[in-house]
């Protein structure tokens, strides 16, 4: 396998703690290296691609900035599409963060930060080569949108789908608007009301149920019951609009699968420049403060309508599938993944008697993968396999006298978590080796005994809080299997107290790094683990 490796000075923050050079020279060995600037300033980007068209690889690994960055930040996302259109499947691209979980959080220690730096290009590597590519399917956008509220901010952006040629399902469980509260503001959109109202394709779906949501990004398939009846709408895009309510988020929330804040209301991928978008492709979500200025609201308005509209007039969307995979050889049809599966994925062919996924609901989350008795799951973007090798490879690093605490962080929370440490300067031992997961419930318990008998003297496992966990269960089902599996970690001689599990973060605090830095001292007080 060709693997490009591309090294980020990050504009010269990473550099200063971190010996690219020397990095680079030691894995051009045996792999093609190149250093940049920058991944997100022109020059940098273009003389990466520049390499890769000249190159053929099976496949990319990014040494630099966080992998949240490329999702979390306006228009990042363009990296990693501009290595896709040449030819690299998205799940062999991979990410090496040393500029927020090295850099930024060792910078006294640069030598020591180079060595794990190395040991996390090591991890990036393995993981390209052990995954499996992801299929992509291409989908014709449906021209129909589905606006869950029918707020005022709502109400406007139907009138921009509207305009747009669009047909807008308003839906909403009570049979009125929720007005403007300010007389004033709502004389100046009364305007606007009459044309949604007036107009052939707007279709009110009043005392509504959604009972089901299922598809594409593009294609999404919504079960609806209106009083007595009961039908299917599909749409290509939603856009939630009523953002205030926790009972409606609660009912809602398994079904577009949007991440909570730590008030249990949906939020933004990022508040300063992705306010209406979220990790969900094709799914907005449209923020409903009447606290703004009335020029605000219509223009978050518009950026959702806008969103929508760049999204749904592409000739076609692809979509990555990123489900879980299924060994029929290990399979025993027992049905453990349809009772584990939040997202009705999973159900057993009645024929063949082994169980099958439904890739159109399914949100890889890898919580049947840990339920599965036989083994016969596993994650595409997270493969088993690859999780053990890294734990191998993480135990490796430094001085074997020195004990070494491993972070296994969800996608979620813990990461974020970490990153935010670095960002803020709080500074941990160089000790501690990061491992990213899909999720908490992902997290085997042969994965954590492993991680013991690989030297690891104390396992943080950051999570998201209970009632926000992008997978629904995922952070409690971990907590059920983790916390009974200290009495096998006591039988192997294992202090259960070596193993945490905590929320990454809440109302404000670093749990996350604050857990590890205590558990680090608390191993170093009591002799080093020895």
């Amino acid at each position: 396998m060709k693997i490009g490796l591309f090294f980020s000075r990050s504009g010269g923050v990473t550099d200063r703690v971190v010996n690219l050079n020397s990095l680079a020279k030691h894995f051009s060995q045996n792999y093609y290296t190149f250093i940049v600037d920058d991944f997100f300033k022109t020059s940098g980007l273009e003389a990466m691609l520049g390499e890769i068209d000249k190159n053929v690889f099976d496949a990319v690994v990014l040494v630099g900035d966080s992998p949240l960055s490329y999702h979390n930040n306006k228009n990042a996302e363009f990296v990693v599409s501009q290595i896709e259109a040449r030819g690299i499947n998205t799940n062999k691209i991979g990410f090496a963060n040393i500029k927020e979980q090295v850099a930024l959080a060792h910078p006294s220690y640069p030598q020591k930060a180079t060595e794990k730096a190395k040991v996390l290009v090591e991890v990036a590597i393995e993981k390209v080569k052990i995954a499996h590519p992801i299929k992509t399917r291409e989908i014709a956008p449906h021209p129909a949108i589905a606006i869950i509220g029918a707020t005022p901010g709502g109400m406007l952006t139907a009138q921009r789908l509207l305009e747009r040629n669009f047909k807008v399902y308003i839906i909403d469980r009570e049979s009125q608007y929720r007005t403007f509260t300010s007389k004033e503001n709502q004389d100046k959109i009364a305007s606007v009301i009459t044309f949604v109202e007036m107009h052939p394709r707007t279709n009110f779906l009043f005392n509504t149920k959604i009972n089901d949501i299922s598809g594409y990004a593009g294609r999404f398939y919504l079960n609806v019951t209106s009083g007595e009846e009961t039908s299917n709408l599909v749409v290509g895009s939603i856009v939630v609009s009523n953002t205030t309510d926790r009972e409606f988020t609660n009912e809602l929330r398994p079904l577009v699968h949007i991440d909570v804040n730590e008030n249990g209301l949906f939020k933004p991928v990022n508040p300063d420049t992705l306010q209406v978008f979220t990790y969900e492709k094709g799914i907005f979500l449209l923020p409903d403060d009447e606290s703004q200025e009335l020029a605000n609201i219509v223009a978050l308005s518009d950026s959702a309508a806008f969103a929508v509209t760049s999204f749904l007039e592409r000739k076609d969307l692809g979509y990555n599938i990123v489900v879980s995979e299924i060994n029929e050889e290990l399979c025993s049809g027992c049905g453990t993944c349809v009772k584990t599966c939040m997202f009705k994925a999973s159900s057993i062919d009645a024929l063949k008697k082994v169980s099958v996924i439904d890739e159109q609901r399914c949100k890889g989350c890898g919580n049947c993968v840990t339920s599965c008795p036989t083994g016969a799951r596993d994650l595409l973007t997270y493969p088993q396999k690859y999780l053990t090798k890294a734990v191998e490879l993480l135990s490796k690093f430094g001085d074997s006298t020195e004990p070494k605490v491993l972070a296994i962080l969800c996608e979620g929370c813990g990461y974020t978590a970490l990153d935010l440490a670095g960002v803020h300067g709080l500074e941990y031992d160089v000790n501690v080796m990061p491992l990213g997961i899909r999720c908490g419930g992902t997290v085997d318990t042969q994965l954590i005994l492993e991680a013991f008998n690989q030297g690891f003297k104390g396992i943080v496992i950051c999570k998201c809080g209970d009632s926000d966990c992008r997978n629904i269960v995922g952070n409690t089902d971990l907590d059920r299997r983790a916390n009974l599996f200290r009495d096998v970690l006591r039988s192997r001689g294992i202090e259960s107290d070596a193993l945490l599990i905590v929320e990454g973060l809440r109302e404000g605090n670093n749990n996350c790094v604050h857990s590890i830095m205590n558990l680090y001292k608390d191993i170093m007080s009591n002799g080093g683990g020895n």
